[in-house]
């Protein structure tokens, strides 16, 4: 089979990551969606183009850990289509099924400009706000002091800590068959059978008398 490759250079993330753990950690898998510029219409209105990426394993914790909305990467990858059924119906009667294609990552790196040329950059401006007056001429602070990232440590995926936090680094975390973790949602141990949907119904009916009794039912959720 031959795969259709694609290349996508400084697109932006749009939004946070959302990281879909697994088992297995090379099945880990985090979904993000990319914004690429296009150009303007006649108008001068910008166009742009939203592109779903799906890294796995390795990949998926490092997109967790430290893409977020507005970083800018370069992307190479392969097209994977799938298809949903919406659990509607066409007027014709037949099912309405939903055909989407994302690009599933094989190789990113962090874009934007060089290191070299950000540097070169910033020490110009730093000496022409010295001669300006701007700055102390005495000042000795470098353009490497000031793009210097602190990037925090990376560590893989864990399930108790993404259950008090309900994230793993800048993702969201999804556990199947429970939705996104929050406030009271643990993701089961391994080795310990799945809630049951009677033992579901009991915690939410519970839940629900705590809420009665706290007055908090009719209260707008939080945004």
């Amino acid at each position: 089979m031959i795969d259709s490759m694609i290349s996508l250079s400084n697109v932006r993330v749009a939004g946070s990551p959302c990281f879909f753990p697994a088992a297995d950690p090379n099945k880990h898998r985090c979904l993000v969606t990319v914004i690429k510029n296009r150009g303007k219409n006649k108008a001068g209105v910008e166009m742009t183009d939203e592109i779903g990426l799906v890294f796995w394993g390795k990949y998926a914790q490092t997109c967790a850990l430290y893409l977020d909305k507005g970083r800018a990467i370069n992307v190479d990858g392969v097209l994977r289509s799938y298809k949903q059924d919406t659990g509607r119906l066409k007027p014709s009667g037949k099912k309405e099924i939903l055909r989407t294609t994302n690009v599933h990552v094989q190789g990113f790196e962090f874009a934007a400009d060089s290191k070299k040329a950000l540097v070169k950059r910033i020490t110009q401006n730093l000496v022409k706000a010295k001669a300006e007056g701007r700055l102390d001429p005495n000042a000795t602070i470098t353009a490497e002091e000031l793009i210097v990232v602190e990037r925090p440590a990376a560590y893989d995926y864990n399930p108790q800590l993404a259950a008090q936090t309900g994230r793993y680094g800048n993702a969201q975390v999804w556990i199947k068959g429970q939705g996104f973790l929050g406030a009271g949602i643990v993701p089961p141990v391994a080795g310990q059978p799945a809630e049951t949907a009677a033992a579901k119904i009991d915690r939410m009916e519970q839940e629900l008398k705590a809420m009665k009794a706290g007055g908090a039912v009719g209260e707008p959720f939080p945004s």
